[in-house]
């Protein structure tokens, strides 16, 4: 399941699969994968399985069966512009031709 907000699995909720998403909060039943930047496990919430995220917290009463591991960090690739190298390449050419030997 794909979030891009908050989702929250309320006591009487369960849910059975993966999940992404910005945030989650679970105070139901969650039987799988987590991914999201905040995960909160309120007093009545039970999660089994992996979770990632850089920022969990359990109240007391809640629980967690599983593994717990930072989200990688997010790599920026910046991508050029064909006519950009292509103009980069032609000066580079253009200024190694105007080298003199001796």
């Amino acid at each position: 399941m794909h979030v891009e907000g908050t989702l929250v699995v309320a006591e009487s909720g369960r849910v059975k699969g993966d999940i992404y998403a910005k945030q989650l909060i679970v105070n139901g039943l969650l039987d799988g994968n987590c991914h999201a930047e905040h995960i909160q496990v309120l007093a009545k919430g039970r999660v089994s399985g992996k979770i990632w995220s850089n920022n969990l917290s359990i109240e007391p009463g809640g629980k967690f069966f599983g593994e717990a591991a930072e989200l990688p960090e997010k790599e920026v690739v910046t991508l050029k512009d064909k006519s950009t190298e292509a103009r980069e390449t032609t000066a580079k050419t253009d200024k190694s031709s105007d080298r003199k030997t001796a």
